[in-house]
């Protein structure tokens, strides 16, 4: 894993890339290449041409739709098998979603939502409930890109299918796809490789290897694992509680170490420190926007900075080293 590094180009035995906080380029060799980056793949190869599509979401407090415990979906008025759907989560927030807006030009590293898409939402969804949902309601907003093939003048929704194909540089690109299908598009995109480049591997154990953190259908919490946290990391739940502690190394105890760091939101500390030693964070936007999504409200992400920079802060201290990014902390500071 080489993260803050950006491929600049591909070719079956190798890639050339950039380091993005140094500006240093490599070129890297390697047996096979696999070119899974999403609606950026088509940059990367000659022979593939997407068309991204933004889908744009918005984040409500609970408290604007009250007392809804389930999934609501609202047919979009003229549009034949679209909705837009109300999904309340277990952290106090609310997603409504989504778009399906073309995107012309540049694609931007982080999309965001137009106020025409926000006022599309609100307008589909206002006349499902007895209060009426408002822009003032509206806590937040994100959007991600699809990836839409170009053939012909016309667009092939890849988003909930899956793609690979090898092309001239001997580069295998898998595109499309969704979260539930990434086994799948992992063990095809692994097939076609080492078909194509001639490699030694035994059958895919994919399918068989449980998912990290996998437990069972009603898992109990215990030796003082937080329920909060068996339900989101399943048996990795016990790691999290070690990690924090070690990490912490006495300087907070399990009160505070188990507690929410923004009021309203179920996150703790110890959540924060797991994602800095265990999941690849970097900075603070890693840790709230991107391992536990408070970053999606900006009221809470600033209330959350401090216990985030904590987190990083304790981990570049155990672990000797500091992320070098312009959010990450100072050792020492």
């Amino acid at each position: 894993m080489l993260p803050r590094v950006r491929a600049l180009e591909l070719a079956g035995d190798g890639a050339v890339v950039r380091d993005e906080l140094s500006g240093s380029t490599v070129q890297v060799k390697a047996r096979a290449v696999v070119n899974a980056t999403g609606v950026w793949a088509g940059q990367l190869v000659s022979q593939l041409e997407l068309r991204p599509s933004r889908g744009s979401h918005l984040v409500l407090r609970d408290s604007a739709v009250p007392g809804l415990r389930v999934a609501v979906a609202t047919p979009v008025p003229g549009e034949p098998n679209r909705f837009v759907l109300v999904l309340p989560q277990p952290d106090g927030r609310v997603y409504v979603g989504l778009t399906d807006e073309p995107v012309d030009g540049p694609i931007p590293d982080v999309p965001e939502p137009t106020e025409s898409e926000i006022g599309a939402l609100l307008d589909v969804v206002g006349a499902v409930f007895e209060r009426p949902i408002r822009r003032i309601d509206v806590v937040g907003a994100f959007a991600g890109l699809r990836p839409l093939i170009d053939a012909d003048g016309r667009t092939a929704d890849l988003s909930r299918r899956h793609m690979v194909v090898t092309g001239p540089e001997g580069v295998v690109t898998v595109v499309g796809g969704k979260l539930t299908t990434y086994r799948r598009m992992a063990e095809d995109a692994v097939d076609t490789a080492v078909r194509q480049r001639r490699l030694v591997a035994g059958p895919s154990r994919t399918a068989k290897l449980p998912l990290v953190g996998a437990a069972p259908p009603e898992p109990r919490a215990s030796g003082g694992v937080p329920m909060r946290l068996v339900r989101r990391y399943g048996s990795e739940a016990g790691a999290v509680v070690a990690t924090a502690r070690t990490v912490a190394g006495g300087q907070l105890c399990d009160a505070e170490l188990f507690e929410p760091v923004v009021d309203g939101l179920p996150v703790t500390r110890a959540e924060l420190l797991f994602g800095a030693t265990h999941e690849g964070a970097l900075d603070v936007a890693d840790l709230l926007e991107r391992r536990t999504r408070i970053g999606l409200v900006r009221a809470d992400r600033e209330r959350a900075e401090a216990y985030a920079r904590e987190a990083l802060h304790m981990s570049a201290t155990r672990y000797g080293s500091v992320p070098h990014h312009p959010n990450a902390p100072v050792q020492g500071s």
